[in-house]
């Protein structure tokens, strides 16, 4: 009897290249950002973040990867598979959305500014990841529960952080403004 040997569906080479995408893609549109020049605000008020909408956007990423990936695999493991490493890529992703990319977009347009007084309670400095360079920090605490911004660590200029060393208040008027994809930015300190 004549054996009939059945030959394994081949899944194309581009389809592991494309499964990288959803990382590479917001990896790639930060190192844009920069080599351009972020002209908008990024500094986002703590309690105020885009974590939902960098997962939304990881999201879309990985299923439209996908799709592309697998248009033309048949079998029905390599399409699961694919899935998988496609999901796993883009959560991947997910927080260079959230750092890299999303927070220039919503400083592209900005809403009216509000005042909110807070409370100091420390400020403090660090040093950047195996480098020398400083940065400077103001814990605030929100005075109200139903406050636009939320209690914790402030990222400031050190003119500002010398200028609250010296003084020592016990309330700090942070100026803030609604960006284009509703999170709130830091525009400055009084």
């Amino acid at each position: 009897m004549e054996q009939v040997r059945l030959r394994k569906a081949a899944v194309p080479q581009s389809v592991f290249a494309k499964i990288l995408l959803p990382f590479a893609v917001p990896v790639l549109l930060t190192f844009a950002l920069l080599l351009v020049g972020n002209h908008w605000p990024r500094d986002i008020a703590p309690g105020s973040g885009l974590k939902l909408a960098g997962l939304g956007a990881s999201a879309i990423t990985a299923l439209a990867v996908w799709h592309s990936a697998v248009t033309r695999v048949q079998a029905p493991k390599a399409r699961k598979g694919a899935a998988l490493l496609c999901a796993v890529t883009g959560l991947m992703g997910w927080p260079v959305w959230c750092v890299g990319v999303l927070p220039s977009i919503n400083g592209a347009a900005l809403n009216s500014q509000t005042t909110v007084r807070m409370t100091l309670e420390r400020i403090e400095v660090t040093h950047a990841s195996k480098s020398r360079t400083l940065y400077h920090w103001a814990w605030l605490k929100a005075g109200r529960d139903d406050s636009v911004i939320g209690s914790g660590r402030y990222f400031i200029s050190n003119e500002i952080y010398d200028r609250l060393e010296k003084t020592r208040p016990g309330a700090v008027k942070v100026t803030v403004a609604e960006g284009l994809l509703g999170a709130q930015i830091v525009r400055g300190f009084n």
